[in-house]
């Protein structure tokens, strides 16, 4: 068993870690492969996307897939509909269908997103702040100004000790770069700050490669059959990693 260790700082991903939209991952897939499976159960999808994300694990961008993560995405996506269509005993007779799977999964999960910050997630920011621990946080974003109006509305201003858009710095996550910039911005070593995040590549595999470490939060158990991988279904856990 992996001894727990205590870090100085921690960075957030904020998209579906701090603030939660709606609809989710799972129930976003649920609802789209409905159509593609309409005898398959819900939770018999959510088995396969479990089975899917044990392969899709083993996947690592390339450097080019590091500075095209867009692409790098449309791909994972086209291979987890194939993974979850094999694990289901489907075969969609449509031509080039994972990528018309794609497209079907984006116009749910983007129609009509709401986005909110549950208020255990707004305990424990205040938490962090009242005990002074460094907070940063990261964010994907196609705005520059969107990530600082976000943080402004919810009554978060001076939360952060540092604030990374994607869309200003220039980088997207899991480039290195943009975890090297977080770094320099809070003045501490990789191995001092745990990293927080909902999104496999973007938010376990990219910090770990730079030294840090982290928990991949897995509210819907996605990821529940994967091993070797540190995660939390409650984002009240990662108290047990900070000075608190």
């Amino acid at each position: 068993m992996e001894e727990k260790r205590t870090f100085k700082a921690i960075c957030f991903d904020w998209g579906n870690t701090i603030e939660i939209g709606q609809p989710t991952v799972v129930t976003t897939l649920q609802k789209v492969w409905q159509r593609f499976a309409p005898k398959a159960t819900p939770k018999e999808i959510l088995a396969a996307g479990q089975a899917a994300w044990k392969e899709l694990v083993r996947i690592r961008p390339t450097q080019k897939d590091l500075k095209e993560p867009d692409v790098f995405r449309q791909k994972l996506y086209a291979r987890q509909a194939e993974l979850m269509a094999e694990a289901l005993g489907i075969r969609p007779d449509i031509p080039d269908w994972p990528w018309v799977f794609n497209v079907f999964f984006h116009e749910v999960y983007f129609k009509d997103r709401q986005w909110t910050i549950p208020r255990s997630h707004a305990r424990l920011l205040r938490k962090l702040r009242a005990a002074n621990i460094p907070m940063a946080v990261i964010s994907h974003d196609e705005d520059p100004a969107q990530l600082p109006s976000v943080i402004a509305n919810l009554g978060l201003t001076g939360f952060f000790a540092c604030e990374i858009s994607s869309a200003s710095f220039g980088y997207s996550k899991p480039h290195p770069k943009i975890f090297l910039a977080m770094l320099n911005r809070l003045n501490m070593r990789a191995d001092e700050v745990l990293y927080v995040g909902d999104d496999f590549h973007n938010d376990y595999w990219g910090p770990e490669q730079v030294g840090m470490f982290p928990l991949l939060f897995d509210p819907e158990k996605l990821h529940a059959r994967v091993e070797g991988i540190r995660r939390i279904e409650k984002l009240e856990r990662v108290l047990e990693y900070l000075p608190v």
